[in-house]
């Protein structure tokens, strides 16, 4: 798959959206410290919208205080995600009726907003759906539905995103694209099922070059354990909450990086 733009001269400027002068300089400290981006703040959504259809700075994402004086229901996420900019919130309290909330403007991730020390997993998740944008899957599946459900969980993570619905497609598809980081794969598939076609991709690349997820749906069993024995990095039992796959995918997305800075490590001193 090809990208409009290479990693080196992708948009790394992060908007943050918060009323408090503080808590929007912390942050900004914070991620001007300990991650490649710069920053521009807004302290409302007036100010945001200007940034977003003015600023120069390239902005690839925002970190977005729920509650702002203007925009008290979220709608600093709608506009945002208006101008293709995907969001990562900031809040005081959390609730079930909060969560939905996140979940139905498609967020990238949220955290409670707390001291310094408490923003660590929010670098961290800044850094990865920065990575993930240069990233390809694979969705695997015999279901529509199946298949437009994860697409729009790995879009909302900005992943590029390819499908085939049985096993013979997604080998096809891997040889088309070689670029292709992780598959993740159903067990129930025409043709070839899941396990063949983990065996099938393990007989040609290694669990550390490219990652496999294997998802199929609750009260099957053993299938985890045989997707694991026959290859794939995890599993992933359906239905699931968004928030475990975005953990599950990101975590084998680190996981490959780790490795690929392991062999490039091992290339250099050898």
């Amino acid at each position: 798959m090809s990208d409009t733009y290479t990693m080196a001269d992708a948009p790394r400027t992060v908007l943050i959206i918060e009323d408090s002068h503080v808590q929007s300089k912390i942050i900004s400290k914070q991620i001007r410290a300990l991650t490649q981006f710069e920053t521009v703040v807004a302290n409302t959504m007036e100010e945001a919208r200007y940034l977003l259809e003015n600023s120069r700075e390239q902005i690839f994402i925002a970190v977005i205080d729920l509650n702002l004086p203007d925009a008290p229901d979220g709608e600093a996420v709608d506009l945002c995600l208006e101008h293709g900019v995907p969001s990562v919130v900031l809040t005081a309290t959390f609730n079930e009726s909060i969560r939905k909330r996140f979940l139905e403007r498609n967020v990238a991730d949220y955290f409670f907003k707390g001291s310094i020390q408490d923003m660590d997993p929010l670098m961290h998740s800044l850094e990865r759906v920065f990575k993930n944008q240069f990233a390809a899957v694979l969705i695997v599946d015999d279901s529509r539905m199946a298949l437009a459900h994860m697409r729009h969980l790995l879009e909302v993570q900005r992943f590029q995103v390819l499908e085939a619905d049985d096993g013979d497609k997604a080998l096809e598809m891997l040889e088309m694209y070689p670029d292709i980081s992780l598959v993740i794969t159903d067990y129930n598939m025409p043709h070839m099922d899941g396990f063949e076609l983990v065996r099938n991709i393990r007989s040609r690349h290694k669990a550390h070059k490219k990652a496999i997820i294997g998802v199929s749906a609750a009260g099957s069993g053993t299938l985890s354990a045989q997707f694991l024995k026959n290859g794939a990095n995890d599993f992933i039992t359906k239905p699931f909450e968004a928030e475990e796959f975005y953990w599950r995918v990101n975590q084998t997305m680190e996981m490959l990086d780790i490795m690929a800075s392991l062999s490039a490590c091992q290339e250099i001193t050898d």
